[in-house]
């Protein structure tokens, strides 16, 4: 289970903390993609991307899914950014409103 994670429309792909994901057993290997990207205040920062074999939200299961692993907050505070790539997969309404998030599949 990954705590401190942030739904975030305005991001394109899903980003988790490595070092969160390590205790799950995820870690870069030779044969995973590195990237880069600009973050808020155009600071350069390296992640890497791999296939993993499920995500769980709530009671959810989505398998086989491309998920990138990199510094979100640098105080540690945000594990992760749930972006539009698995919010689409699942369908995901977000009720303003209710500040309320449901999945629709």
């Amino acid at each position: 289970m990954i705590e401190n994670i942030v739904i975030d429309t305005g991001a394109a792909e899903t980003i988790f903390s490595p070092d969160v994901v390590e205790e799950i057993g995820i870690f870069a290997e030779l044969d995973d993609y590195v990237h880069s990207f600009y973050g808020v205040g155009g600071s350069l920062y390296n992640f890497f991307s791999k296939q993993v074999d499920g995500v769980n939200l709530g009671s959810v299961n989505l398998s086989k899914v491309k998920l990138d692993f990199g510094v979100i907050d640098p105080q540690g505070h945000i594990n992760g950014l749930l972006g539009l790539d698995i919010l689409m997969k699942l369908n995901a309404v977000i009720d303003l409103r209710k500040l309320a998030l449901s999945l629709d599949i």
